[in-house]
C-alpha cells in the first residue's frame, strides 16, 4: 500500500468514524432537551457544505477523479491525516464535556448551564474547531481539490457565521456571565480568534 492509498483510506475512515461518533452521542441521548431554538437554517447551511465537500472528495477518489491531486502532494495529505485525528479528538472531548448541553441547533433550555470546564476552559467553540479540522482534513487526505475548496469557500464561512449567531444568543441568555467568559477565552483558535 502506498502513502497515497493510506491517506485515502484514512480520509474515508475519518469520515466514517466521525459519522459513528456523532451517531453514538445521539443514540446515547447526549443532547439538550428541547428548548428555544434560533437559526436552524445555519445548521442546514453547514450540512450542505459538509456533505458537498465530503461527497465530492469521496467521489473524486473512488470514481470521478474530477479534481483529484495531479501529483501525490504527500505533505498536504499528511496535514490532512493530522487534521482528521485532531478534529475527531477535539470533537469527542467537546461533546463529552458538554454532555446534555449539546444541540445541533443554536438552542437553550431551562436546564442549560454555561460550560466553562475541560476543553471549554480556554476555547468557547472547540466542537466547531474539531469540525473545521475534519472539514479541511478529509478532502486533503483524500487528495481532492474540489472538496478542499468547498470546505474553504463554504464550510469555514458557514461555521464562522454560526459561531457569531451562537455567541449573540448565548450572550442574551447568560448575560454578564457569558461576557466574562468571553473575556477569559478564545472563540475558536488560541491567540488568533
Amino acid at each position: 500500500m502506498t502513502l497515497v492509498q493510506f491517506s485515502q483510506y484514512i480520509g474515508l475512515g475519518g469520515f466514517i468514524l466521525w459519522a459513528i461518533v456523532e451517531r453514538g452521542f445521539h443514540l446515547a441521548k447526549q443532547e439538550q432537551a428541547q428548548g428555544e431554538k434560533e437559526s436552524q437554517w445555519s445548521f442546514w447551511l453547514i450540512n450542505l457544505f459538509w456533505y458537498a465537500a465530503m461527497f465530492l472528495a469521496i467521489m473524486d477518489v473512488w470514481g470521478l477523479e474530477w479534481t483529484l491531486f495531479k501529483s501525490p502532494l504527500l505533505g498536504l495529505r499528511i496535514i490532512g491525516i493530522l487534521l482528521i485525528l485532531l478534529g475527531i479528538t477535539i470533537r469527542i472531548l467537546s461533546r463529552k464535556v458538554l454532555g446534555r448541553q449539546f444541540s445541533v441547533h443554536v438552542e437553550t433550555s431551562d436546564e442549560h448551564t454555561l460550560i466553562t470546564e475541560g476543553i471549554y476552559r480556554r476555547l468557547r467553540h472547540p466542537a466547531y474547531l474539531g469540525l473545521l479540522c475534519l472539514f479541511v482534513g478529509i478532502p486533503l487526505a483524500l487528495g481532492s481539490w474540489g472538496g478542499f475548496i468547498i470546505a474553504l469557500v463554504g464550510g469555514i464561512p458557514s461555521i464562522v457565521f454560526r459561531i457569531i449567531i451562537e455567541e449573540q444568543f448565548l450572550e442574551a441568555w447568560f448575560g454578564e456571565d457569558y461576557k466574562k467568559y468571553q473575556a477569559d477565552t478564545w472563540r475558536l483558535i488560541p491567540y488568533i480568534w
